[in-house]
């Protein structure tokens, strides 16, 4: 499902709640019997709204660093992809083309299918194998003179770089908020939300007004957690761009006589 449609869906769940509860609140409790607790009961929303906002903070900024380290981890990939197959063209036939056609076969199969499926937490076999064929081609390859054997240390290590990133990659996407941390935030919001019924105004419509925008607001807060929790959502995820960069090298490189 599109994360716009979601986002929507917990805004308009959230505001619309709200604005129910509170009616019905206002038709269950007499409004002349919560004035005595206003004074009360304003100091204890103001605990309850101040410890909601520290736990929801937290879990934001811990989502937006594993957004970043999403971020990072998939353009330190294409870099040391790119690093391979650049060095790569410093090697003798048939190990040159071998390595550059391996590096090539699996940043296709990524871009092309494995990225759609990362939105789901998934991931594609087909390029776990190219990645394992492009290892083993770095692997079994034997220098024959001195460019060669300076080079392959570095080959050796932008290889590792590049498999440790990718399996980094593959477990952010999967890895996604504890089922305890949603329910946890889902009954901080509804108790927040429901402590405000407590309240009464003279004016109605300026409490459903105050009341519909505390819910916007806590129902933005969840969508932009969910964002952050699911860093290669489709629409405003991490996108495939730094590989997309690297594939157009590889297609440059290719088309060189």
């Amino acid at each position: 499902m599109s994360f716009f449609w979601i986002a929507f869906g917990i805004i308009a769940l959230g505001t619309i709640g709200s604005v129910c509860g509170l009616l019905l609140a206002r038709k269950a409790i007499n409004f002349e019997k919560l004035r005595p607790s206003h004074d009360v009961g304003g100091y204890l929303l103001s605990v309850v709204g101040a410890l909601y906002a520290v736990l929801m903070g937290f879990v934001i900024v811990d989502a937006m660093q594993q957004y970043q380290h999403a971020r990072q981890v998939t353009e330190m990939e294409a870099n040391t992809l790119a690093n391979v197959f650049t060095m790569a063209s410093r090697l003798h036939e048939p190990e040159r083309t071998k390595i550059q056609n391996a590096c090539r076969k699996y940043i296709d199969q990524v871009v092309e299918t494995e990225w759609e499926l990362m939105s789901c937490g998934e991931f594609c076999p087909l390029s776990r194998d190219r990645a394992v064929d492009l290892m083993q081609s770095l692997v079994n390859f034997t220098p024959q003179d001195e460019v060669e054997k300076s080079l392959y240390p570095s080959l050796v290590q932008e290889s590792s770089v590049f498999w440790q990133n990718r399996q980094s990659r593959l477990l952010t996407a999967s890895n996604h908020l504890p089922m305890f941390e949603w329910i946890v935030l889902s009954l901080g919001a509804v108790i927040l939300i429901v402590f405000t019924f407590f309240f009464g105004l003279e004016n109605v419509k300026l409490q459903i007004l105050m009341t519909a925008l505390l819910g916007m607001l806590v129902s933005l807060n969840f969508s932009l957690l969910i964002f952050f929790a699911f860093p290669y959502n489709q629409d405003l995820g991490i996108q495939a761009s730094a590989l997309k960069s690297v594939e157009d090298v590889f297609g440059q490189q290719k088309d060189k006589p």
